[in-house]
This record gives structure tokens, sequence and C-alpha cells, in this order.
């Protein structure tokens, strides 16, 4: 059975080495745009801010002298074809083969989609401006906090998953930092509007500079980075942090004619709607029954669990993908936690508890009289009690007891 990964990540190695385990006789082929080989995107922050050695971050071992560094050799000790610098520019699913953009083509039996997604760009760009989700963003960002001035200041356009990273890593470094975000408060279309002063009281009282409702419209500087100018007046600064969400190039698939909407559409068994073609990570939107919904689960967990349960379906078994995904995150010590199905859009009503004089609000979302998601503001100690209901498909009263 020939077997190819789209994409080298968490989800499509997983899946690989899943594959191993149940056809000794397979071929895999990891197509993979990146050079590195699989690392953890989770331990990069700790690895800019000095706390683990660069090569903790590589998640498989090379074993023997000579036998590659940073876990390279771990693919051919597999006997997994990795070939890495490479993107697919098209999938054949009449004749079930892609064809690379080197102009190779592979043939496969079972494809897996598993591309993750690209950070979206400010149209400019100087030295000292970052972006942060690869292991060279992560060099890229060390080079340049290495070489600021005594008397630099940083800045950060975005408020969310990457606008934490960076205003803990910016922290770390004791860099002066302004935050500047296009929405009401940092997630203005996840969290309330109460969580979100909680967290722009707690971001002020760590003396970060917060501007909300402000566009980031030009970068000045000759060829480093001087200052930025926004709709809220311009200000000074070394060192930008860009986090403006992620982009995902589904047109190979597309053209192909996988079904796409927010991201890959495929069932509870992470099949698409061509045979043979599976799907996932952070590009699929896979239909979940305890939601009754196609949703996206963009986290390390999820991609690394659908990774083992995608490899027991490509091979022929079946089974549905089940699990209350969760994320959590901090800003500057403050917890922010997302679980299960957060869309205020397919929510008929939210609940909060907690208040802003509190410091900490929970928010659960309803629908059809069942928890089936929730978002936490320092309040940490209500994650494994409203996990535990929205695997219950509980109804929002349980929690209001609780609460009491």
């Amino acid at each position: 059975m020939n077997y190819i990964i789209i994409g080298g990540g968490i989800a499509g190695t997983t899946a690989a080495e899943e594959l191993c385990k149940l056809d000794v006789t397979a071929h895999i082929t990891i197509v993979s745009e990146e050079q590195h080989a699989i690392y953890s995107r989770v331990l990069l922050p700790h690895y800019i801010k000095n706390k683990i050695p660069r090569e903790r971050v590589f998640l498989k071992k090379s074993g023997g002298a000579g036998s590659g560094s940073a876990g390279e050799s771990w693919y051919a000790q597999q006997k997994i074809e990795w070939a890495r610098g490479e993107i697919v520019v098209k999938i054949d699913p009449k004749n079930q083969h892609v064809v690379l953009e080197s102009g190779r083509e592979i043939s496969y039996d079972k494809l897996l989609i598993a591309t993750g997604g690209e950070v979206k760009l400010f149209q400019d760009d100087l030295k000292g401006v970052s972006y942060f989700r690869t292991l060279d963003d992560a060099d890229h960002l060390l080079e340049l906090v290495h070489a600021l001035p005594s008397s630099a200041h940083a800045a950060i356009y975005g408020g969310g998953f990457i606008a934490c990273e960076y205003l803990n890593i910016f922290h770390a470094f004791h860099i002066p930092t302004t935050i500047i975000f296009r929405g009401e408060h940092m997630w203005s279309h996840g969290i309330s509007k109460e969580a979100g002063e909680i967290l722009k009281q707690h971001l002020e009282k760590n003396n970060v500079e917060v501007f909300s409702n402000t566009h980031l419209t030009q970068l000045i500087g000759d060829k480093t980075l001087e200052a930025i100018e926004t709709t809220n007046g311009t200000f000074s600064c070394n060192l930008l942090g860009v986090g403006i969400g992620i982009d995902s190039n589904f047109s190979c698939a597309r053209e192909a004619g996988v079904e796409v909407k927010e991201g890959i559409v495929c069932d509870q068994y992470l099949e698409t709607n061509l045979s043979n073609i599976f799907t996932a990570g952070d590009v699929a939107e896979f239909y979940d029954p305890r939601y009754g919904r196609h949703i996206r689960a963009g986290n390390w967990m999820s991609a690394m669990t659908q990774g083992r349960i995608v490899a027991k379906n490509m091979f022929g078994e079946k089974h549905a993908f089940d699990l209350v995904s969760s994320y959590a995150t901090n800003a500057l010590g403050l917890e922010i936690i997302f679980i299960g199905d957060t869309s205020r859009e397919a929510a008929q009503e939210t609940r909060l508890f907690g208040s802003i004089e509190s410091g900490g609000i929970s928010e659960i979302f309803v629908r059809n009289n069942q928890i089936v998601g929730a978002i936490l503001i320092g309040r940490n100690t209500d994650r494994p009690i409203l996990t535990k209901l929205i695997s219950e498909k509980a109804d929002p009263e349980k929690f209001e007891m609780i609460d009491k």
C-alpha cells in the first residue's frame, strides 16, 4: 500500500508513525514544505526564552554516530520517505497521484492532507519585523532580540494566540511593549467584552500599552524598523511582532474536487468527499456528532489525536474522531482557555460566570440546552469540570449548580 501524507507537522508525522505499526509493508511518503525534521511548535517559546536548548524542540531522536542530527535519520529508520522542502502543486484523484513543484509524480493508494497553515503577512517589511509560527521564525526572532539596543521598545500587531506569545517573550527579555489590535478587545470575535476588559486591565497592570480599534498602516524606517504608523498615532519601536492570523492554501484540494469551506471538509472518520483522500490537523473541518455540525480544532492535542485516528482509517479500520478539544495559553500569567465548540454564530445562547471585579470569567456556550463549549479567563480550575460536562452533553444548569 502506498500512502502519501502532505504535511510534515504533528498530524502528518503521527499518522505516518501509526501507519508504520499498522502496515509493516507500507510505503509511506511525507511531503513537507519545511526543511526541518518534526519539531514541537509548543516548545518554541521555551527555546526563545532560553528555558530549553534548541535541540530539545525536535521530537524524534536519531540513533547511532553519524546518523544525522535533530531527528533527520528517524525517517529512514522508520522506512518513511521524507520529501522535505517540497510542495504539492496538483492532486489527481482519478489516477491517484500527486505532482510536486519539482515535477516529480508520486502515486498513492491513500492520501492524507495535513498541511497546517501559513501566517498572514503585513504588506511591508523591514529588518525588525517578526512572524512566529516555525522554527526558522523562532531563530529569526532570537537574532532580532539579541541585536536590540538597551533602549529598545517593541510593538505587537494582533490580538490572539500569537500576540500572547509575543507578550510573554518580550516580557521575559524586559522589553517595554505596546500592543495594538483591530478589534474592541483581544479575541474580539471570540471572548466576551467582559473577558476582554479583564485581559486589558491585566496587561496594563504589567506595564503594557494597549490600543484597541487600531490598524497598522505603515512601517517607518529606511532598512531597519524605527516606528510604526497606525490609525491611532505613530509609535516608536525597534521590534514588531505580527500575529494577525493564519492562511491555508486549499487550491490543490479544491481543484481536485475535494470539498472545501473554512477548512477541508470531512466526516467524523476524517475522510473527505473523495474516496481514499483523508485530512487531519489544523486544516480539517470535521463533522462532530457531539455538536451536530462541522468544526475545526486547531491545536496540538487534536492534531496528534487526529493523526492516530486517521492512520487507522486509512489502513481500513473505522474509528470516529471523538475528543472534547481544548487549548490553553496565557498572557503574562493570565490563563486563557478554549474548550469544545466556542462559535458564537452557532451557539443559541451564552452564559457568563464570574466578573471583571473578581478577575475571572467563565463563559459557556449552549445549543439545544446542552453545553457545547466554554471560554475561561483567569478561571482555569473550571477546565476539568466543563470538559466533563461538555463530554456528557450536560445541560447548563449543572454548571450553574456547581458554580454556586
